[in-house]
């Protein structure tokens, strides 16, 4: 099968307005059949505003019925548009999406949205690709971006090339996440890795390609990664408050409405995103593997900047407290993780805990790994050993790590699924802390960096740097 996709972005008032879409595909259709497919909302962000939608083959327009399906992993909803006859040859879509308008105090969700700012426009392919219906399905893609009717010097990027490109036998899955930015463009690209941007930033631009480049090499050496570009593109979100949101092989990285934003805010953030390239465990249904792919990518991008000598020692507690005392001061952080994965879009709160609770059980897991193996093995062996599966699943990584750490997993893992409080490990994170039991007061706050403190304290603990 192929999927081909020409998008032609209309520019106005200085920015990209509205993008022109048109599909070609050689999938076989009957009549009752689904067409294609559209993601309606994806974790409370909704598809682009739409019109024009228009089907149609060799014998011209196919009427169609549309029908929302069930929920997908309890957070993914989509639309399923189904023929009324035969498709005759190719079928072909057209549409136009403009981009969204987000609403008044908006606090953002993931950075899937398609959005524009001065300059043009940013987002992933859910929320502005109709698709074969497929996620799974493999296909020979094709991406030409017509920029006719933008002005001069204008160019479109996706997570895999710039300019046009021609993908091999890649899935539905991977065409929908993936970024794609287009306008006028503001880029620095060193070997392995790129820098996008638009109008301007409050950093260095060639800096922050610089710092990505070199974590990039670090970490994919340390994963041994097969090969392959990394591409980081920047928007300036219209709330306070910066973040980002990891796609394989790229992220998105947002800053906030009149912050103040550094290179260490910048590095801190995609020492994070970027370990998300690698880590995986299934996560379906939502919670069952959360706490794994969360957790590494705060404990590597915890430990990852201090074995660089990005980061002292006192600056590296420093995050670890951050890090840690958010799962200390949860009032959710006795739910389990399949609770949570029910609550994530309900509750912000339930988010937060796979991130610090991942962290503090795997930090754990490594100071008893290299204890027991007399230092020969760690937790990194176990990750890149489970890179070697198309999909691990938990049963993986308890019988692997088990395999590798010479004792059974399961009684600490289980506890740590079960919501049942974690104790970090006085040698964790290299053994260069000492840590203290303290109290900690409850903060009930939705939104990552908002404080709102309860009146109530729980047990917490503190990490300072050790004497020497």
């Amino acid at each position: 099968m192929y999927f081909h996709v020409r998008i032609k972005p209309h520019w106005k008032e200085d920015t990209v307005s509205a993008l022109e879409i048109s599909c070609i595909t050689n999938r076989t259709v009957s009549a009752g059949e689904v067409m294609a497919a559209r993601i309606k909302e994806l974790v409370t962000v909704p598809f682009c505003p739409m019109d024009h939608l228009r089907f149609s083959d060799d014998l011209g327009e196919v009427p169609f019925e549309s029908r929302d399906g069930d929920p997908e992993m309890s957070f993914v909803f989509r639309e399923f548009y189904r023929a009324e006859r035969d498709i005759q040859g190719e079928l072909r879509i057209s549409y136009l999406v403009a981009p969204r308008i987000q609403p008044e105090g908006y606090r953002s969700s993931p950075y899937f949205d398609l959005v524009a700012e001065k300059g043009g426009v940013l987002g992933s392919g859910t929320t502005f690709l109709l698709h074969p219906p497929m996620m799974d399905e493999l296909t020979d893609y094709q991406l030409v971006w017509d920029l006719s009717a933008l002005p001069e010097g204008c160019q479109g990027v996706w997570t895999y090339g710039c300019g046009d490109i021609k993908k091999e036998q890649i899935s539905v899955q991977t065409i929908l996440f993936s970024a794609y930015m287009t306008g006028k463009i503001n880029s620095v690209e060193n070997d392995c890795a790129g820098f996008y941007w638009f109008d301007t930033l409050p950093f260095d631009g060639e800096r922050g390609a610089a710092e990505i480049t070199r974590l990039f090499r670090y970490m994919a050496e340390m994963f041994h990664d097969k090969g392959g570009d990394y591409r980081v593109f920047t928007r300036h979100n219209q709330f306070p408050g910066s973040g980002g949101t990891a796609f394989p092989r790229s992220y998105i990285y947002g800053y906030g409405l009149h912050d103040e934003v550094t290179l260490e805010d910048l590095q801190s953030l995609l020492a994070h995103e970027m370990v998300h390239n690698w880590p995986h465990l299934s996560d379906d249904p939502a919670g069952l593997g959360t706490w794994y792919v969360e957790g590494s990518a705060e404990y590597y991008s915890t430990l990852v900047p201090m074995e660089m000598g990005l980061w002292s020692p006192e600056k590296t507690a420093e995050v670890i407290n951050e890090k840690a005392g958010s799962y200390f001061s949860n009032p959710m952080n006795h739910l389990s993780n399949m609770e949570l994965g029910k609550l994530y879009w309900k509750d912000r709160r339930c988010q937060r805990v796979p991130y610090s609770r991942g962290m503090i059980y795997l930090s754990g897991l490594d100071a008893a790994i290299r204890r027991n193996t007399g230092g020969t093995r760690t937790l990194l062996d176990l990750e890149v050993k489970l890179l070697e599966l198309p999909n691990p699943v938990p049963e993986d990584f308890l019988r692997i790590g088990g395999e590798i750490a010479g004792f059974d997993l399961r009684p600490g893992y289980e506890k740590m699924c079960a919501g049942g409080m974690m104790e970090p490990d006085p040698e964790a994170f290299g053994g260069r802390f000492t840590v203290t039991p303290c109290r900690v007061r409850l903060d009930n706050s939705q939104h990552r960096g908002d404080e709102e403190f309860l009146d109530e304290t729980a047990p917490g603990y503190r990490w300072t740097v050790k004497e020497c």
